[in-house]
């Protein structure tokens, strides 16, 4: 029997209907801060930790002997320091895959709801002001997807996937990726390569779904957001750290961009004085925010929680651990525990 300390909450497990294999015992903690968690890991085999947080840092990965492999409980590792983790010879892996229908569906209908207004709408109507909000939607001009260029930034799974789905509405998808797919890929899913600069000046959508490296933090900084034309819209269900917030409360505050949807914000939770937080009547109306939802529906859950779980009874084994992402395939021969 092997021990594993899970800081994703027990209700998730139960709620989302996972069988935890008879191989593994999980012990719950609620830990976020360093010493918390290198106090928590002692004794512990695997360390599983959700897809966003906590930081598992160079500090902690060096004062828990312990633990052979650490397991992310989504698509998401950038909390770990993998790098580390590697030096030290503990396999990172996650668990890709298991949604990325869930991630575009709340992608498409983010930018559903930012162009046809549906907030602001709902808001009016219910206050009793039905007629002047369909006297004022008809003024405007909503605008309809199957007539928008998309224009997708990181072109991975859920790019992919949002990708299929626009194209069955009739919208121009465009993409960029630091690795581009094949011709013959591009001609099946319908897709134009573009490179950043041009794909901003383009389209009059643009949705994020790059993952937060060194090179992508801060992607869509005030420069970024104003070579995007007047009347866009711009989602992202990616990462937070993607987009400068201080640019983007700008660019919503000018009224350049039309609507922003974002599912992720930096930090999480956001603290009262965040640029987004605190925007005008106006700008506020062209934000709409969810809090870090769109890959945790129930279903998603239970398979990314299920393919996670199997991945450390595989493990436990005496298997080789699947979806590494640094580089070690082999679990670490603990140490005495400390």
């Amino acid at each position: 029997m092997l021990n594993v300390l899970s800081i994703l909450p027990e209700i998730r497990f139960t709620k989302a209907g996972v069988t935890v294999p008879a191989e593994l015992t999980l012990h719950f903690e609620d830990v976020r801060r360093e010493q918390d968690i290198i106090s928590a890991c002692r004794g512990m085999d695997f360390l599983f930790v959700p897809a966003a947080y906590p930081p598992v840092t160079a500090n902690v990965l060096n004062h828990i002997p312990s633990v052979r492999m650490i397991q992310s409980a989504g698509a998401g590792y950038d909390q770990v320091d993998v790098d580390s983790a590697a030096a030290l010879g503990i396999p990172v892996a996650n668990s890709p895959g298991h949604n990325t229908g869930t991630v575009a569906e709340l992608t498409v209908a983010m930018l559903i709801a930012l162009q046809r207004r549906m907030l602001p709408a709902d808001r009016e109507i219910k206050a009793g002001r039905y007629q002047a909000m369909r006297e004022s939607l008809f003024k405007i001009g909503l605008p309809e997807l199957g007539e928008t260029t998309l224009g997708l930034v990181g072109f991975g799974a859920v790019g992919r996937k949002v990708a299929q789905v626009t194209n069955l509405l009739g919208a121009s998808v465009m993409y960029y990726d630091v690795k581009r797919p094949s011709a013959d890929e591009e001609q099946a899913l319908q897709v134009q390569f573009k490179p950043l600069h041009e794909l901003l000046a383009c389209c009059g959508a643009v949705s994020l779904h790059a993952p937060l490296t060194p090179t992508t933090r801060g992607l869509m900084g005030a420069a970024e957001l104003a070579r995007m034309p007047g009347g866009a819209y711009l989602v992202n269900t990616a990462r937070g750290e993607l987009i400068e917030p201080r640019a983007l409360a700008e660019a919503l505050e000018s009224g350049h961009l039309a609507g922003a949807a974002l599912d992720t914000l930096a930090p999480e939770p956001p603290p009262g004085d965040h640029p987004l937080l605190n925007l005008s009547p106006a700008a506020r109306e062209r934000l709409l925010l969810t809090p870090h939802i769109a890959g945790t529906t129930q279903g998603a859950f239970h398979r990314m929680l299920t393919g996670a779980l199997n991945n450390l009874q595989t493990v436990a084994a005496g298997g080789p651990p699947r979806h590494v992402v640094n580089g070690i395939f082999k679990a670490r021969t603990a140490a005495l525990t400390a």
